[in-house]
């Protein structure tokens, strides 16, 4: 017999299922309080995020805000307008790629929109078909997902 989604959710409701009484009964989503960065406040204690794309908490770093600042007022909020590949590539993205593979000493380097977007790619051009992958059970979907698209 299938059983309706929420009442599977119910009776095993998964790792956010001790919060449910929390949200609407169903599922919930996690209320982070406080500046956001590596470290906020959730459920009234302090935890590490590790949700945000700013694991170094540099968002918040003055010469950061101040950049991010100039920048809206010089592009809008909209920008960049969406994914590089849709998008297209500027000269800006040019820059910061050669900047960066200069201070890191590399030849070249290559910025991605995320790393989900990262993982998928570099796990499909470095394997093949034939490649044996060993893997931690509990690796971040980006992983599995890479690995799984790389069989194609």
């Amino acid at each position: 017999m299938i059983k309706d989604i929420f009442e599977r959710i119910k009776e095993t409701p998964g790792p956010l299922g001790q919060y449910q009484g929390i949200g609407d009964g169903y599922f919930m989503f996690p209320r982070l309080v406080g500046e956001i960065g590596p470290e906020m406040e959730f459920n009234g204690k302090p935890v590490l995020n590790w949700s945000l794309n700013n694991y170094l908490g540099l968002a918040n770093h003055p010469e950061v805000r101040k950049a991010d600042a100039e920048a809206a007022a010089k592009f809008g909020l909209g920008a960049p307008m969406g994914a590089r590949m849709m998008s297209g590539n500027t000269d800006y993205h040019i820059k910061f790629e050669n900047d960066f593979s200069e201070f890191v000493g590399k030849k070249a380097g290559l910025c991605l929109n995320f790393g989900y977007q990262g993982m998928i790619s570099i796990i499909d051009v470095l394997t093949s078909r034939k490649d044996v992958i060993v893997y931690d059970s509990e690796s971040h979907a980006c992983i599995l997902d890479g690995m799984r698209l790389s069989l194609v």
